[in-house]
């Protein structure tokens, strides 16, 4: 009876091993390799105790380096060398190793259009990209101007001829562009054709809500950051209100100042939400609050 309730209990642990094994190797549920990094090696951990930041280091080829995994995680750039001995050490398979590249890639990428291509990678290797974001959702947000278009046809009245808004909307986009992205608007339900023949928004606003993947917003997010660049350096009679403070701040009044941020934004939000008065201007915020100096290392 001992015997079978032994055997019962190894059997049970192995069923637990095999049931951690597969989750942790779900690589498909990350667009982050540093934090999918860290979340499998914890996860392998509790199955496989020997297996600690110091033998990840030792079985990527640095027996004499025990910090390398820790820097990796930290934000130490990974190079291709090391990328392929990490899918080596994670034991992945092809296609599971092209998209652990393709993370890497993403979070190393020096420019706009790398990371661009990088998170379509991401999405045409993933089996199940709705876990990352509705395709849709991606081709929304991938150009600012599908938001911009958005809400000037609350402003505008704009059928099929999209010339009057070419000429009006800044920064500059084509008739064939704005096609594109009346076409995609239409598709999503954001806009239909009122009475009139006009196109006009079916939501009061749009917000990232469940597509909000990281990855996602901060394409969207640095694009907004260069039209900010563009107003400042484009004379213009448009109101336009561009501020810049630099200062010292404790944690406690850091909390403080973050928690009044988010207060503004919704009272932002509501100030738009009860405007009874039609809209005659489309206005474009963004609010940046970041430090200065990188936090100090953990002794």
């Amino acid at each position: 009876m001992s015997r079978l309730k032994n055997k019962n209990v190894l059997n049970f642990r192995l069923f637990i091993y095999i049931k951690n094994v597969e989750k942790l190797t779900d690589i498909f549920q990350y667009t982050h390799f540093r934090k999918y990094l860290a979340e499998y090696q914890g996860a392998r951990a509790l199955v496989e105790p020997s297996f600690s930041r110091t033998e990840i280091c030792a079985r990527l080829g640095l027996p004499k380096t025990r910090s390398y995994f820790a820097d990796v995680l930290r934000g130490k750039k990974v190079s291709p060398r090391m990328v392929q001995k990490f899918i080596e050490v994670l034991e992945l398979n092809r296609k599971e190793a092209k998209y652990f590249e393709s993370m890497v890639k993403l979070d190393q990428a020096k420019s706009d259009a790398v990371r661009k291509d990088a998170m379509e990678e991401l999405l045409k290797i993933n089996p199940h990209p709705q876990m990352l974001l509705n395709s849709d959702a991606y081709e929304y947000y991938a150009k600012w101007y599908h938001s911009a278009l958005f809400a000037i046809l609350d402003v505008m009245d704009v059928s099929d001829d999209l010339s009057s808004v070419a000429k009006r909307i800044f920064p500059k986009v084509t008739i064939g562009k704005l096609n594109e992205s009346i076409a995609l608007l239409s598709r999503l339900g954001l806009i239909r054709k009122n009475d009139d023949g006009f196109w006009k928004p079916t939501k009061d606003s749009i917000s990232s809500g469940p597509y909000n993947n990281d990855e996602l917003i901060r394409e969207y997010q640095l694009q907004c950051f260069e039209l900010s660049k563009e107003a400042l350096l484009t004379p213009s009679k448009n109101p336009h209100v561009m501020n810049t403070l630099v200062f010292s701040l404790s944690k406690n009044a850091y909390k403080k100042l973050e928690a009044e941020l988010q207060a503004f934004k919704a009272k932002a939000h509501q100030i738009v939400a009860e405007d009874q008065e039609k809209a005659d201007g489309v206005y474009h915020m963004n609010i940046h609050l970041f430090s200065n100096l990188d936090a100090e290392a953990k002794p």
